[in-house]
């Protein structure tokens, strides 16, 4: 099965392009462009993409212009494979690098059923429950303890990214944070170790660094409602975590 690669990368950022598309290229993938959106040449503030109140209650700060771009271009990665013919596909942002077996592996997991999407890179890495073997290394499972944080790389069905245009859309939260909450309405997985390499670039041309973050952070008192939200959504990833999987190789592969 040849299952697509779609890497998102800004027009201006043709280096960080070229650099994930040679890795592509030496691991054999089938890759293709999403240009990505922009957030400093957009207007957010009254998209219905994007629910800027919401989000302000939910994570306690104002949106940053590359956090807003940085969802919109995951969105339009998403109604690609939703609205395509391949039954899986892969999105990756541009800084990123492949093994010369991602492919092998891929292929395995487009042989299991009972997931939607699964996270091939994660920054945090604790308490992870194994549901199923792919490799002799690799397993898929979820995490008790999260946000994990990360969005580079993950694999989707046809039929995960309608789901989850469905249900990340409008904007609430980062991207990252949103995609791994599969307790509101998709199956959410993860790999027990990171299963692409991170290109070390200097500066991200998605989310502005760590002082600007703060920057846009609301007053303490209004981001009480924050605290029990994410008390709440912490309480349910454990939940989430502990429920069945529901994972199951093909008939035919059983065979």
């Amino acid at each position: 099965m040849n299952i697509p690669v779609y890497i998102i990368n800004l027009d201006r950022s043709k280096e960080r392009f070229n650099k994930v598309a040679q890795s592509a290229e030496a691991a054999g993938l089938d890759y293709h462009r999403i240009p990505a959106v922009d957030g400093s040449k957009i207007n957010f503030q009254n998209m219905p993409e994007i629910d800027v109140k919401r989000f302000q209650r939910c994570h306690g700060k104002n949106i940053l212009p590359g956090e807003a771009g940085c969802y919109l271009s995951h969105l339009q990665a998403l109604s690609v494979i939703a609205n395509g013919q391949s039954p899986y596909a892969v999105i990756v942002e541009d800084d990123v690098g492949f093994n010369q077996d991602f492919n092998k592996l891929i292929e395995k997991l487009s042989e299991v059923d009972g997931w939607d999407v699964i996270k091939f890179a994660n920054h945090r890495n604790r308490i992870f429950r194994k549901m199923m073997d792919i490799t002799d290394e690799v397993s898929i499972g979820r995490y008790l303890h999260g946000p994990l944080g990360s969005s580079a790389a993950y694999m989707v069905t046809r039929e995960g990214a309608k789901k989850l245009l469905d249900k990340l859309t409008p904007m609430r939260l980062p991207y990252d944070v949103a995609l791994e909450r599969g307790w509101s309405g998709y199956k959410a997985f993860s790999t027990n170790k990171n299963i692409v390499k991170f290109f070390h670039i200097d500066h991200s041309t998605i989310v502005e660094g760590r002082k600007s973050y703060h920057k846009m952070q609301l007053p303490k008192w209004k981001r009480i409602g924050t605290l029990f939200f994410r008390i709440s959504d912490y309480i349910r990833r454990i939940i989430y975590g502990l429920q069945p999987s529901g994972l199951k190789l093909q008939d035919r592969v059983k065979k």
